[in-house]
């Protein structure tokens, strides 16, 4: 079964057309879309209802209140967790041969700027092996298009200084959210930080998440992503100068091996 966790923070504009997009392109690979609804102040919990209303496969999570990517996230993967151990896994004839059929969770941007189409890579990826499998800008077929300067500084910066300070072979693309995780892999991984793996408040939580997990992978692989922000309805909820801090905090704590004792940035 494939699970896919969308947070959203005030994306009532955007979500229809990602839904919909989700539901193209992964047409023939049974899944559940659950949307983390973190507290959004515009029509988003109403959307969501909607939608689930005529997609059965489609869930909601709300916090009253925005607690923060890292917050949204560690819900998603809790109700993932939770809901694969009660309900069961495949549907039958679902045009996927039951030997090429692995729980796997993706997580991407519900603003629309992360192309579904790119989900059967993902997909494929892990049913040929990998554990972990980023969409990433920079191997060769990857793209980004419409960010500011500022922001491609930061994410490629933000690549290089992980890659020298705490490298993870096959990997160039830091800091994308738009991932997909065997479920194995992030079973354990909350078995061993507990249910709020990302203690991170700010965006450089994805970074967290991958040095957590990446280490209980055996392959970890990148597939081209064609990034498109221009895409993107509204402002950037992103701040960069507490997300680079973020990013020093990590550094620190991971040489350190200190992941429960630092005090972590907010937005």
């Amino acid at each position: 079964m494939l699970y896919i966790v969308l947070p959203a923070y005030n994306e009532a504009a955007a979500l229809p057309n990602l839904l919909e997009d989700i539901a193209q392109n992964c047409a023939p690979i049974p899944h559940q879309i659950v949307v983390v609804n973190d507290g959004s102040s515009d029509r988003t919990q109403e959307v969501v209802d909607k939608y689930a209303m005529t997609h059965k496969n489609v869930h909601k999570v709300n916090h009253d209140q925005n607690q923060g990517l890292g917050a949204a996230l560690n819900s998603g993967f809790q109700y993932v967790l939770n809901y694969n151990q009660t309900q069961g896994h495949l549907s039958e004839n679902t045009g996927y041969k039951e030997q090429e059929v692995t729980d796997m969770l993706i997580t991407m941007d519900a603003d629309n700027t992360h192309p579904a189409n790119c989900i059967p890579l993902l997909c494929e990826a892990i049913c040929s092996g990998a554990d972990l499998v980023i969409a990433s800008r920079y191997v060769q077929g990857g793209e980004q298009h419409g960010l500011s300067l500022g922001r491609k500084v930061l994410s490629w910066g933000a690549g290089k200084v992980m890659h020298y300070f705490l490298p993870i072979a096959g990997v160039r693309d830091y800091s994308c959210g738009y991932r997909a995780y065997r479920l194995s892999i992030l079973a354990e991984g909350t078995r061993i930080y507990g249910p709020n793996i990302i203690k991170s408040q700010n965006f450089s939580g994805m970074v967290e998440l991958l040095l957590k997990v990446a280490p209980l992978a055996e392959l970890v692989t990148e597939v081209p992503l064609k990034l498109h922000y221009e895409l993107k309805v509204g402002a950037s909820k992103m701040r960069i100068g507490a997300t680079i801090w973020g990013y020093i905090q990590l550094i620190y704590q991971t040489k350190r091996k200190r992941w429960s004792t630092v005090e972590w940035v907010e937005e």
